[in-house]
């Protein structure tokens, strides 16, 4: 969902008035819900100077595109829902990917985002995590093979990365020494995805019985 498209959602109209960008009807909002669609508008400010010129393109996939609007202040889905939101934006900027695997809400970073930013989105997450949790089926599906696939375009960018396994066969990643927590927590999640998949998979810098 656009910023133009959320804005309208609201109830506030947009013009575009000398190449600036014109909100009408915040008055008729709540002063907390007015306060987030100027802070929208002001984020989002070249955003809606294309679209409102009708020079607007369509970004890479999010797998949030389909975010409705904003639902009502007082309701339960209100601050996930805006967390969706800020989550969405942020992986537009950065070429995040949002999708749902065994269960999961995931997201799917370039592998040189750096770990601050990694955080960052991690943290939108966990706003976001009660919106979209009860909304799995809306977001891209990734099956187990593909998430082995993913973990092993990580492990290409980041030589550290490795597997090991125990006498009892299970598996588990053992992370490059100067990791962030959160980039520790991403490829938790991803392994945790995987599953089983990732014994049918050769995958480089596997120790056995390490």
């Amino acid at each position: 969902m656009s910023a133009a498209e959320v804005i309208k959602a609201t109830g506030v109209a947009l013009a575009l008035v000398d190449g600036k960008v014109k909100l009408a009807g915040l008055d008729r909002l709540p002063s907390d819900v007015a306060e987030r669609v100027l802070n929208v508008a002001r984020e989002h400010r070249e955003e809606l100077v294309r679209e409102l010129s009708g020079a607007s393109a369509p970004g890479p996939s999010t797998g949030l595109e389909w975010l409705p609007g904003p639902p009502a202040d007082d309701g339960p889905d209100f601050e996930s829902w805006w967390g969706a939101f800020d989550l969405a934006d942020f992986a537009k900027l950065y070429g995040l990917r949002v999708v749902a695997a065994s269960g999961r809400v995931l997201v799917l970073y370039p592998p040189e985002l750096h770990p601050d930013l990694v955080s960052y989105a991690e943290a939108l997450l966990g706003d976001a995590q009660p919106y979209l949790a009860a909304r799995l089926d809306k977001l891209p599906a990734l099956d187990p093979a593909e998430v082995a696939g993913i973990i092993k375009d990580v492990m290409s960018q980041h030589k550290g990365l490795r597997f090991t396994r125990g006498d009892g066969g299970s598996m588990w990643p053992i992370y490059p020494p100067k990791w962030a927590a959160c980039q520790k927590q991403v490829v938790q999640s991803l392994w945790l995805a995987a599953g089983d998949s990732l014994d049918h998979d050769d995958f480089k810098g596997m120790d056995d019985g390490q």
